[in-house]
């Protein structure tokens, strides 16, 4: 299996066992205040690389929120025949704060005395706001998501998950040891390692010796 054909088909593969189904925060960079209404999209599975807002195809609402499915590096074990690629999951997530009924709001607990209990926003309190920091709470959702479903697989794309060794790693990006601070964005990135057989052609130049 070539290479590119192992990132298009994981991207696809991602797509539809992680991203379908999912709804997160739609882009606004207009709007933050207290009047900014939540508006939530499917995020967009893409291979290697994330396309900038001019080049994105024609469904797709944003290149954020994405998972983007990009090579690290590979071996060949040529004797065994066999492929390991291993590829980087990057995820990011837009949120300046919380909207309507990701709001969790406290009230005393009666059955608990000093103690509260939650319940969230309904009716007209769906279109309240908070500007906050909790933002990150999204891409780790999201990454939970995706280690699920990476987790509970056994071939991804037609290609063997490695779960011995060293299994999955994740974390956040980051820079100088400090973690990325591009609120209201926010990122994450799992490690995957998968196999599969490779198969080498025959030089032309040995053809004639077969």
């Amino acid at each position: 299996m070539t290479l590119t054909t192992i990132i298009d088909n994981v991207a696809k593969w991602a797509q539809e066992s992680i991203c379908n189904g999912l709804k997160l925060k739609l882009p606004n960079d207009e709007r933050n205040d207290n009047g900014f209404p939540g508006e939530t999209v499917t995020p967009t599975a893409f291979p290697m690389f994330v396309p900038a807002k001019d080049r994105l195809p024609p469904n797709v609402a944003a290149p954020i929120p994405s998972l983007c499915v990009q090579f690290k590096e590979g071996k060949d074990q040529l004797v065994d025949g066999k492929r390991t690629v291993k590829l980087r999951i990057s995820l990011a997530t837009w949120s300046p704060g919380e909207h309507g009924t990701e709001i969790v709001v406290p009230e005393p607990d009666p059955t608990k005395p000093g103690g509260n209990r939650y319940h969230r926003r309904t009716g007209e309190d769906l279109a309240a706001y908070t500007r906050n920091m909790e933002g990150w709470r999204g891409v780790m959702n999201f990454a939970d998501r995706a280690l699920e479903a990476i987790e509970s697989a056994e071939f991804i794309a037609g290609l063997r998950l490695v779960k011995e060794g060293d299994g999955l790693s994740y974390g956040s990006y980051t820079q100088e040891g400090q973690i990325w601070d591009f609120y209201p964005y926010w990122f994450l990135w799992i490690d995957v390692m998968l196999e599969c057989g490779v198969v080498h052609k025959t030089p032309d130049a040995y053809q004639n010796l077969l």
